[in-house]
């Protein structure tokens, strides 16, 4: 098994449809792509519709969230992402805060630019990459208003049915030379809610249980690849993966979200189809009142959630004394108000990248040589773990549960995994990151 070094790592969609000429319809790319289907989600009840968010990536109520945006896009962009973005206050309990580009500490960063696809980590995720990086793309060649230029193109004498795709993507790169582009504003109105809203921890709404009867067959794969450049695991991910059914409630599939993708008729088993929307419908609304109430500070759908922060080193250290490795992440964590049963993980994986399997009930997690701590946050509580010097949490592996591995290296794992056991959703990843490589010695 393959180890994900990136498992946050949010997945990149193809941007504008080359391939369409303006003689036939110039269809809208599908909003973006946002890793699903290895976290157990949960469904939130509105009332007579719903979305589907992962509380466990929740943002405080109240909080205010500092965005900046990393070089690249214009001034009237920027503006454009900002009143956008504050859409989302008008119904929720947060505020996004823009700041300066300088600004050193941020939540969100966002990169505008040909290219990048349209994507966000799932709300407090944004927290887990590094402060060099953007968390939130938003692909600015999908906005512009590429009909606007095909008429103008056509009274010029422009013949787009001769044109080989070749050159009408040639085309298509020219218009984007154009100084003072014109930009099809509801599109990128509707793209960038829609990634503010997975970073305010929204889920794609075609994952609700029983949603779409989805036809997962050749033509349909075909077309996300041609469209999109996914593949067939990509597709299953982004498009067919279907959240956990334990928090629906009885409640209904909203094909009216912002968070759903435009569905066609000939994608469908019974040709459900669900044009682009680019509004907040009256579900999105409802769903992240109540996720982020305003009459209250803490919401009613709070669960167990760890925050992690300030996290520095993973150091794993050969120990002759003890005969393993003994294992120090350094760290601090900080839960909500609610009791928190936690493992710290530390799982090992080879040069190659692959986990080492084994059959032992005491060194194993997820059928792989690992050691684990487990442990209760009692509520709004913080530890700070093996700074300074100051050594209160170690993760120890005995050679004796090693297998040889010929001379490979290997590295560890670390993972804070949150046992939400009163809500039945078990095993949630909170972090993520891994140490640098080490040597095992020989066994004598």
């Amino acid at each position: 098994m393959k180890k994900s070094i990136l498992i946050f790592l949010a997945v990149i969609s193809g941007g504008l449809l080359m391939a369409q000429k303006p003689s036939k319809v110039i269809k809208e790319p599908v909003k973006c792509g946002v890793p699903v289907a290895n976290y157990l989600t949960k469904g939130i009840d509105t009332s007579a519709s719903r979305g589907v968010a992962d509380n466990y990536y929740l943002w405080d109520n109240q909080a205010t969230i500092i965005v900046k945006f990393m070089p690249g896009g214009s001034q009237r962009m920027r503006d454009l992402v900002k009143q956008y973005a504050k859409e989302w206050e008008q119904y929720a309990n947060i505020k996004f805060s823009f700041v300066p580009d300088n600004t050193a500490a941020t939540n969100i960063r966002v990169k505008l630019g040909n290219g990048l696809g349209h994507n966000s980590p799932v709300g407090t995720q944004c927290n887990l990459f590094p402060q060099t990086e953007q968390t939130l793309n938003l692909d600015t060649a999908d906005f512009i208003d590429y009909t606007y230029y095909a008429v103008e193109a056509k009274k010029g004498g422009t013949d787009f049915s001769k044109m080989t795709d070749d050159e009408f993507n040639s085309w298509l790169a020219s218009v984007l030379l154009k100084p003072n582009l014109k930009l099809n504003d509801k599109t990128m109105r509707g793209t960038t809610m829609h990634e503010f809203g997975h970073a305010l921890g929204l889920l794609h709404e075609q994952s609700f249980p029983g949603g779409i009867k989805w036809k997962k067959t050749d033509d349909v794969y075909a077309y996300y690849l041609k469209t999109q450049k996914w593949d067939k695991e990509k597709v299953d991910a982004q498009v067919f993966e279907v959240s956990d059914v334990f928090y629906t409630n009885g409640t209904s599939y909203d094909p009216k979200s912002i968070m759903q993708y435009p569905v066609e008729a000939w994608q469908t088993i019974d040709g459900f189809t669900v044009p682009r929307n680019d509004e907040l419908s009256s579900g999105d609304k409802m769903l992240i009142a109540a996720l982020y109430p305003k009459d209250k500070a803490v919401s009613d759908k709070e669960v167990p959630k760890l925050d992690v922060s300030n996290i520095t080193a993973v150091n794993a250290y050969n120990n002759p004394t003890k005969k393993g490795i003994s294992i120090y992440p350094v760290f601090e964590v900080r839960s909500n108000s609610k009791v928190c049963p936690v493992y710290f993980v530390a799982r090992l994986f080879d040069e190659n990248g692959y986990y080492i399997p084994d059959t032992n009930d005491k060194y194993n997690w997820g059928g792989y040589v690992a050691t684990y701590v487990k442990g209760t946050m009692t509520p709004n509580s913080k530890a700070i773990f093996n700074k300074d010097a100051k050594k209160n949490l170690e993760l120890f592996l005995p050679y004796s549960e090693i297998p040889d591995l010929k001379g490979k290296k290997v590295s560890i794992e670390f993972t804070i995994v949150l046992d939400d056991i009163q809500n039945g959703l078990l095993k949630k990843v909170m972090y993520y990151t891994s140490s640098a490589q080490l040597s095992i010695p020989k066994a004598k």
